[in-house]
């Protein structure tokens, strides 16, 4: 199969290249002139540099001879995007994507939406697909243009008559070659914070390896038109947050904020980011999702072969990586006493590749 990914040089997208040349796939990758392609590097892939918008031909070039194309391209950020762009890139970005694979007979598309298309909850309780798409009134920036884009994907896909799925990952986290990203960014936040901060409220962590076997299986069992989420396990914040220090060898949560408590502590992390030129590791925008449950079945995915690891495995394969990035500072990392967990993963990756 010949496959086209956009977006390949983002978390996803590149966890999803990697899983498709695993399987023997031919593989093109859509980036942008600026995209970081460090996850790509001593891959068997084809780059191709187009932008999304781009009315030109580039599309269908790109497309021209796939089978499959993976839609993950888009402005994941809570913060720090102009919200016009982010829908602009999420909705006209996506049909433009939609309409060139119609002309060129791709057999289907797998477009990554976000399981926050289907809400959340006061209560500690898990969402399935059957649910009614939110609105999107209220939401942060991004919520919504994941909103809109999920149903004008549908909308799209019976205007061209095009075989569309839709893949809708929870908090993926896992290592990049991109930028760090809120979901990575939230195990960062915790272990510079000094205090020890935590949140009422839930999510649900999942592996990027994880959500990228996902999509291939949605690609290869899935039927058109229906969403699956692509879920790992469903966490109280202070569940999460207790299991970082653990693994990282930090304190352990001892301060649960408040809506309040948070926004300002949130407008003290943007202020610090503008100041050092840095991205925010938390934004408002994430403040005002603080007491909620985002918590997500993964059942329909289950029944096509989809079995996620715990979160555990998942952050301590990401905290590994995160250690020894350039996203945490040396100050930082030298307070850091990493559980053995950390190196027995290291010493078992380091015997897989010799």
């Amino acid at each position: 199969m010949r496959a086209l990914v956009t977006g390949a040089a983002g978390l996803i997208g590149a966890h999803i290249v990697r899983a498709l040349v695993g399987a023997g796939h031919e593989v093109r990758c859509l980036v942008r002139q600026t995209s970081r392609r460090g996850s790509l590097d001593g891959l068997p892939v084809t780059c191709v540099v187009v932008d999304l918008l781009d009315a030109g031909t580039g599309l269908d070039v790109a497309c021209a001879g796939c089978d499959m194309v993976f839609h993950t391209a888009a402005h994941y950020a809570y913060g720090g995007v102009n919200s016009v762009e982010q829908r602009r890139t999420a909705v006209v970005g996506t049909e433009t994507l939609l309409r060139a694979c119609a002309r060129q007979g791709v057999r289907s598309v797998v477009v990554t939406s976000s399981s926050v298309v289907f809400g959340y909850r006061d209560d500690a309780v898990g969402i399935s697909e059957a649910a009614v798409l939110a609105s999107g009134d209220g939401e942060p920036s991004y919520v919504a243009a994941k909103i809109a884009q999920h149903r004008h994907s549908l909308r799209m896909a019976e205007v061209l008559g095009l075989d569309v799925r839709l893949a809708c990952p929870t908090m993926t986290i896992g290592p990049t070659g991109s930028r760090l990203g809120p979901s990575n960014g939230m195990i960062a936040a915790y272990l510079v914070d000094p205090f020890g901060c935590t949140f009422s409220g839930g999510c649900n962590i999942v592996s990027a390896r994880d959500v990228a076997a996902g999509h291939l299986l949605i690609a290869d069992h899935g039927i058109a038109g229906e969403s699956y989420l692509l879920g790992g396990e469903n966490l109280t914040w202070r569940q999460v947050h207790g299991m970082i220090a653990e693994l990282a060898g930090v304190a352990a949560p001892r301060l649960e904020l408040n809506h309040a408590a948070s926004f300002l502590a949130a407008t003290a992390e943007e202020i610090r980011a503008a100041m050092s030129g840095q991205p925010a590791l938390s934004t408002r925008e994430q403040a005002g999702m603080v007491g909620r449950y985002y918590w997500y079945l993964h059942t329909k995915a289950g029944e096509l072969g989809y079995s996620p690891r715990r979160a555990r495995e998942a952050l301590i394969e990401t905290i590994s990586w995160l250690a020894a990035s350039p996203h945490i500072a040396r100050e930082t990392r030298t307070d850091m006493h990493l559980s053995p967990d950390i190196y027995r993963f290291r010493s078992a990756k380091s015997e897989i590749l010799h």
